[in-house]
This record gives structure tokens, C-alpha cells and sequence, in this order.
């Protein structure tokens, strides 16, 4: 499991989503203020004035920019929680995938693993005190913090979105914060469906047929 070289597909998508989050004002004021036919028509420094909201005041051009970086490292920093969240929760399914490969020949020789002949009571003992230190391996408050924050603020975007839909559906998408609250929705269910998937995979390999009945005998 160390050795494994976990994917960084997650952490694109987080490095995406924050990227989006940061341009989303630029992008809704142009939109509010421009026809997309007109901005062809506009040069660069007039687009560049519409997206800051700003006249050339070297005061606000500042004050945006700094809004904009503090806002994507922030972004950035929470997504990087659920990235490592989710990389912890990949490692827990690997270390309970290998371990039911412990007491195959067939899947130990395929795992490069030890194989675990349980034929004596102490292999038994040694074997069920294995898998309950690989559960408790590796971080488990931190990360348990972070999936209950997101997953807190999930519901509480989604609660924000149907009260907004419900008050004002016909003007839902003319708002800028409606906008953000509908991609930090989606970006968040995205991940909580990996925890979700990752968390049940783990729990069926440490929980089947042929542990429960070594527990029993």
C-alpha cells in the first residue's frame, strides 16, 4: 500500500473547481454587463475594466485581485482536505483488499503478499489482531472531521438552493451566488459519492461471509 502511486484525478478535479470558483464574478459580470455578440467587439482593456468592475481605479483593480487570490487559496485548501480525505479512504480499501488475500494461495501469489494458513488458534488470534490494526491505521479522527464538515455543508448548500428555487425559481440563475452555490453542490456530491463508495467497499471486504465465521468458530 506505500507503494502504490495513488491518482491525482481528484486532485484536478479540486484544482478545477477552485479555478472556476475564483473566475465565477469575472465571468457572471461580463455575462450581466455584455451580449456575448458585443464582446468580439470590445477590446481587450474594456473587457478586462467590465470583469473587475472598475474604471481603471488602481485601488479597486487591487482590491479585486486580492479577493481573487485569497478566494482560490481558500477554495484550494478545502479541496485539498477532501483530495487527502479521499486518498486515506483509497488506502483503507487497499489494506482491506490485501488483507483478504491473505489466506489464498491464488490471490497472495497474485498480491506479492504472505500467504496466512489458518489451521492453528494462535494464527487465528494473529490474523483477527491484524485486521483490527488495519483498521485503526492511519488517520482516522482528522479525516473523519473532514467527510462530516463536507458533508454538513453539502446539506446546507442543497437546504440554501431548494429555499432559493422555491422563493424565486423563475429568477434563480440571474443571481451570482446561485451560480456558486450550484457548483460547490456539485463538486461536493461528487466527492461525498466517492467517500460513500470507498467507505462501503472497505467495510464488505473487512465484514465477508468468511471472516464472520472464523470470528464465530
Amino acid at each position: 500500500v506505500n507503494s502504490y502511486i495513488p491518482g491525482i484525478g481528484y486532485q484536478i478535479f479540486g484544482n478545477v473547481i477552485s479555478l472556476i470558483l475564483g473566475l465565477m464574478p469575472f465571468v457572471f459580470r461580463l455575462s450581466q454587463a455584455k451580449d456575448l455578440e458585443q464582446l468580439a467587439t470590445h477590446s481587450a482593456t474594456e473587457l478586462c475594466m467590465t470583469a473587475f468592475g472598475s474604471n481603471g481605479d488602481i485601488l479597486v483593480l487591487s482590491m479585486v485581485i486580492i479577493s481573487f487570490v485569497v478566494r482560490v487559496s481558500l477554495v484550494w485548501i478545502f479541496f485539498f482536505l477532501l483530495c487527502v480525505a479521499e486518498r486515506t479512504y483509497k488506502q483503507r480499501l487497499l489494506f482491506a483488499k490485501l488483507f483478504g488475500h491473505l489466506t489464498s494461495a491464488r490471490r497472495a501469489r497474485k498480491s506479492e503478499v504472505p500467504h496466512f494458513r489458518l489451521k492453528k488458534v494462535q494464527n487465528i488470534k494473529m490474523w483477527l489482531s491484524l485486521r483490527s490494526y488495519l483498521k485503526r491505521r492511519g488517520p482516522q479522527r482528522s479525516v473523519d472531521v473532514i467527510v462530516s464538515s463536507a458533508f454538513l455543508l453539502t446539506i446546507s448548500v442543497v437546504f440554501i438552493c431548494c429555499a432559493q428555487l422555491l422563493h424565486m425559481h423563475e429568477i434563480f440563475l440571474d443571481c451570482h451566488y446561485n451560480w456558486e452555490l450550484v457548483i460547490w453542490c456539485i463538486s461536493l456530491t461528487l466527492f461525498l459519492l466517492r467517500f460513500v463508495t470507498l467507505g462501503s467497499e472497505t467495510s464488505k471486504k473487512y465484514s465477508n461471509t468468511s471472516i464472520l465465521l472464523t470470528e464465530q468458530v
